[in-house]
């Protein structure tokens, strides 16, 4: 799996927050959807006949790693009886997968118990964002792309999924090749993070 592509440079050598610069130039905003994006835990699950039968987690790569030139992160087995895990197959199996068909899907868990539940959700679910269908429910019409007007729009916006809580940021999937990048509102706070 690689990252997404944040839309705006950063600025490297101070505050971290991003700057006018757009990154993406050759991104064609034009043919993408902009779909809410959800604060959880990154999970893949592969669906056999409406049933989950495998469940993964994204891992992300360690200091040695990145020394290594490791940069993107991938997906690990998910362990059951692992209580770190506990939440995410809480999450799968309140989650309906009769509309969902065979194949490998990447999602995101949500819930009271993971990551700080930004969201205000009661129980655990999953929201497979890499299903179409599925974007539809989270997706926004006429997101700026320019700089200042996205910076004031963001903290504006109330999520589609949870209960009248502010977005984490947006997501844009481009229709026809499957491109991606995205904005988050603390990208213009500047805490470091990509």
């Amino acid at each position: 799996m690689e990252k997404i592509p944040t839309i705006f440079d950063r600025n490297w050598e101070t505050d971290r927050k991003v700057n006018e610069k757009l990154v993406v130039e050759h991104f064609d905003f034009n043919n993408a959807i902009a779909t809410e994006k959800l604060d959880g835990t990154n999970v893949r699950v592969t669906v056999r006949n409406h049933t989950v039968v495998r469940v993964e987690k994204r891992r992300n790569p360690d200091k040695i790693q990145k020394a290594k030139g490791i940069v993107d992160p991938w997906y690990v087995d998910a362990d059951e009886r692992d209580r770190a895990d506990a939440y995410i197959f809480e999450a799968v199996k309140n989650t309906d997968f009769s509309g969902v068909p065979d194949g490998e899907w990447s999602a995101e868990a949500l819930g009271e118990k993971i990551q700080g539940n930004s969201l205000n959700l009661i129980g655990h679910t999953l929201f497979i964002f890499s299903l179409p269908e599925w974007r539809e429910k989270v997706k926004y019409e006429n997101v700026p792309t320019e700089f200042e007007a996205l910076k004031k729009w963001l903290p504006e916006q109330k999520t589609k999924f949870g209960n009248g809580t502010g977005i984490e940021g947006i997501v844009w999937h481009h229709v026809h090749t499957g491109e991606m990048c995205k904005i988050k509102l603390k990208d213009f706070e500047g805490d470091g993070r990509k």
